[in-house]
């Protein structure tokens, strides 16, 4: 069986009532109206699949008929595992009839909808949408013939999932597919033949959409930044990914890492969090450290210390509305630095808060 109890950390409280015990809530009989939590203790899991229509059928199995499965182009149950992400498996107790899968014979393009429609974003090098010369990366789907000889499907009341459906079939089977292209305004049929996927076709894809989101993601700390100094909290990092110089200052001036000291301590939250990150509740542990840390710390000293607050603020480029979007910038931005550590423990002499933001960023 794939799933296993991970060890937990369980609290459990004793009520002690003068006037009569309280009741425990009853656990649902139907499976369909417990919480993931009563489903793990009863045995059993949620497993979810998409059907032609794009409608969503849900199952819950006993645990012991799940067995998780790697990730491929295959059509296949989604089943909950204890920790509550989906992975694609197979379910010993309810087989998916054949009849009710889509063709394994795909055409090797990514396909997007947005508002104004469905547009190929991504062909798979040396697929069969990519060998034939006929599909282009923009183009937009406008119809569907799932066979050639077949009637036409107008995509504009499908779901995605069903025209993901309509194109996949048996490999070695031919469809046809109505195109509109921002470069030219008559539409154009193409005939595609589907083909059986390999597993490098799907580790490509996997690693466009983890690029893509690495991107997204490092789009979204960008809106972070103010790209100035009339942010709220300076950062302690220019835009030439250089320290800044009232940190440079403090650096040099071994401000608060005498032994033992408040701010000394400061500098080992980040490293005391990433140890914590294993650990239930660690991320709300790691922040009562960066807050007792925070408030033992001798903000004002700190900052005269290295040339007074005007000081700080001319020497920076870059601010932060939060401390939080600040953390969360430096975290993904500068944490593998070097002297990330000792960064911190500047940044902190003037921001005491910062530890605990830090630790509690995602």
């Amino acid at each position: 069986m794939t799933f296993q109890l991970k060890p937990t950390l369980l609290l459990l409280p004793i009520v002690i009532a003068l006037g009569g015990c309280a009741s425990t809530p009853e656990t649902p009989t139907d499976p369909a109206l417990m919480s993931s939590n009563q489903l793990f203790w009863a045995g059993l899991t949620q497993c979810v699949r998409l059907d032609s229509a794009g409608e969503q059928i849900k199952i819950y199995p006993e645990q012991a008929a799940v067995r998780v499965r790697p990730e491929s182009f295959a059509y296949t149950w989604w089943c909950q595992d204890d920790i509550g992400q989906f992975l694609p498996s197979d379910v010993s107790s309810h087989p998916i009839p054949e009849a009710d899968k889509p063709g394994d014979g795909l055409i090797g393009a990514t396909i997007d909808e947005t508002e104004g429609g469905f547009f190929v974003s991504w062909l798979t090098p040396n697929g069969p949408a990519a060998t034939s010369e006929q599909l282009a990366v923009g183009d937009q789907i406008i119809a569907i013939r799932p066979t050639p000889d077949g009637k036409p499907y107008p995509v504009d009341n499908l779901k995605l999932s069903q025209l993901v459906w309509l194109i996949r079939g048996t490999p070695g089977t031919e469809l046809q597919l109505t195109l509109l292209n921002a470069a030219n305004s008559e539409p154009r049929e193409v005939t595609l033949q589907r083909a059986l996927a390999k597993q490098s076709d799907f580790l490509l894809v996997k690693q466009r959409q983890t690029d893509l989101k690495q991107k997204a993601e490092a789009k979204a700390r960008k809106s972070l930044v103010i790209h100035d100094n009339t942010g709220s909290f300076m950062s302690p990092y220019t835009s030439d990914r250089v320290t800044a110089e009232w940190v440079n200052k403090a650096l040099n001036a071994n401000i608060g890492a005498t032994a033992g000291s408040a701010v000394g301590a400061v500098a080992g939250a980040y490293a005391a969090n990433k140890a914590l990150e294993s650990v239930p509740f660690g991320s709300f542990i790691g922040g009562m450290v960066g807050s007792k840390v925070g408030k033992n710390v001798g903000r004002n000293t700190a900052i005269e210390s290295i040339g007074g607050w005007e000081y700080v603020r001319n020497t920076s480029d870059m601010s932060f509305r939060s401390l939080a979007d600040m953390a969360r910038y430096l975290k993904a931005e500068h944490g593998t630095d070097p002297n990330f550590s000792d960064v911190i423990n500047a940044t902190s002499q003037i921001y005491p808060e910062f530890a605990t933001a830090l630790a509690s960023s995602q």
